[in-house]
């Protein structure tokens, strides 16, 4: 069954906001480090983000996401080179790159729901 581009905004909004959920109380990359779970269930939902940019991508090549191939490689690296992951990358990446995701994934959602009205 193929999904739409918006199906699959949809999946990246909803990580970006359990990522943001699960790291609501955490100050430092060293929390997540010292929490399996946490730690898990951050790279669950990378994963699912770099997946539904990649599989955007196979839709289009004219979506407004910023070092998108960045971030579907993310997702390869968690897959396939898991013991290169670490709690300090994965936090720079809640930190300095999560918000602009955020704001470029609501961007063209809000853009395709005012296009299907």
């Amino acid at each position: 069954m193929k999904h739409s581009v918006t199906k699959y905004l949809e999946d990246i909004r909803l990580s970006i906001t359990d990522i943001e959920h699960y790291t609501a109380d955490v100050n430092s990359y060293i929390q997540i480090e010292n929490n399996q779970l946490l730690f898990d269930a951050l790279c669950r939902r990378f994963a699912i983000i770099g997946e539904a940019v990649f599989q955007i991508g196979k839709h289009t090549q004219q979506i407004a996401i910023t070092e998108k191939e960045k971030i579907a490689g993310l997702r390869h690296i968690i897959v396939h080179d898991y013991d290169m992951v670490s709690a300090d990358m994965l936090w720079m990446i809640i930190i300095k790159k999560l918000p602009l995701l955020k704001t470029e994934v609501t961007n063209l959602l809000n853009t395709t729901n005012e296009n299907s009205s």
